[in-house]
């Protein structure tokens, strides 16, 4: 297998994945191990450092320790589902919006101790956690920091974060393709450096990084060089010249109360060309808001 072809296969050759997890990505539109990398984190999650419940901050998002007591699922449109918890013997509810009884249930069992994580807020006297993201321990029992991810139902934060690891195993070493002096203007960082980087990393602290520059630069690259593609197919495509007279266009615009400005003239001409000759072309009109493109 090309190292291209590995980026492009299908979900359903990683390990772990199976029908069924293959549907939930397809909801979010991840279908290929390139969809999967270039789902972008939204933050990383210090679930190694689990907070007692005396020492949880409003507002901010925390892992806790907790078990489940009792399911309050209301039959009231827009109500929210309540599950009362207790941790370290003081009680905290995990609030849902929008989720499904069975999804609860599943990720929050009655009386087994969980680890979630989510924003902290307090309520009528007591802490409660909404939208709250399950935590697993690894298999020698300790828990490592995740990386957060835009979820869709069902798809857990830890299951996420395991298919990725299962990806960046196989992932291949592609050959450099920008110049040593492109590649200077992002301090020489490669493209498998940069995506690890960016999913290994606090997502936050990478914004402005040269980890984050070079993706975007590439994504940017690969949608020139596809259009690129797309016109010369196009221009090999022959069709009738279209025949009209200047003074036609000159009538109309005779009629306008404002004088076109030289860039509006240009633009008209360049199309009027376009037109005339037996080759097929798109043009965009790019210009800022009330520059005057709708009257070109």
């Amino acid at each position: 297998m090309q190292d291209y072809e590995y980026l492009l296969s299908s979900l359903d050759k990683i390990k772990g994945i199976g029908n069924k997890t293959f549907q939930l990505f397809s909801r979010k539109k991840i279908r290929t191990i390139f969809d999967l990398l270039w789902h972008l984190p939204i933050s990383k999650i210090e679930t190694s450092k689990t907070t007692d419940i005396k020492d949880l901050q409003v507002g901010k998002a925390q892992s806790i320790k907790l078990i489940p007591l009792k399911y309050n699922f209301p039959r009231i449109r827009n109500l929210p589902n309540r599950i009362n918890c207790l941790s370290s013997e003081e009680k905290i509810d995990c609030i849902f919006f929008n989720s499904f009884e069975g999804y609860i249930k599943k990720i929050l069992p009655i009386n087994k101790e969980v680890i979630v994580f989510g924003k902290i807020s307090y309520y009528k006297g007591k802490y409660q956690i909404t939208n709250p993201k399950i935590i697993a321990e690894t298999e020698d029992g300790f828990i490592k920091d995740l990386i957060n991810y835009s979820l869709t139902e069902g798809l857990t934060i830890t299951k996420y974060n395991k298919i990725i690891d299962e990806v960046f195993k196989k992932i291949p070493t592609l050959n450099e393709w920008h110049s040593k002096n492109l590649l200077k203007k992002f301090n020489n960082v490669t493209w498998n450096e940069s995506i690890k980087k960016i999913h290994s990393n606090d997502f936050e602290k990478l914004k402005n990084s040269h980890y984050l520059r070079r993706l975007i630069f590439d994504e940017i690259f690969a949608n020139f060089l596809i259009s690129s593609q797309i016109r010369l197919k196009i221009k090999k495509i022959k069709k009738k010249k279209k025949l009209f007279k200047k003074s036609f266009r000159d009538m109309y615009i005779k009629k306008l109360k404002f004088k076109l400005t030289n860039d509006q003239i240009s633009a008209i001409i360049d199309i009027e060309n376009d037109l005339k000759s037996r080759k097929r072309m798109f043009r965009l009109i790019q210009g800022d808001v009330g520059s005057g493109k709708t009257i070109v």
